[in-house]
């Protein structure tokens, strides 16, 4: 699917520092899973985020 599948054992946490992934700990951050469903929202985030600042200029061009 063309889509990087590594395992980064980095998350940013809600402060914006990183946080290191316990593999383990009982909950889902090491859970391959969980770990792709959080890639693609952040694609998908980053991506609607780009479409609204092209539709943004393209709004400020007219």
């Amino acid at each position: 699917m063309g889509e990087n599948t590594d395992i980064h054992t980095d998350l940013p946490a809600a402060d914006g520092v990183g946080k290191k992934m316990l593999s383990g700990r009982g909950d889902d951050y090491g859970n391959p899973t969980t770990q792709q469903l959080r890639v693609v929202g952040r694609r998908r985030r980053d991506a609607e985020e780009k479409l609204e600042q092209h539709l943004q200029e393209a709004r400020a061009k007219h």
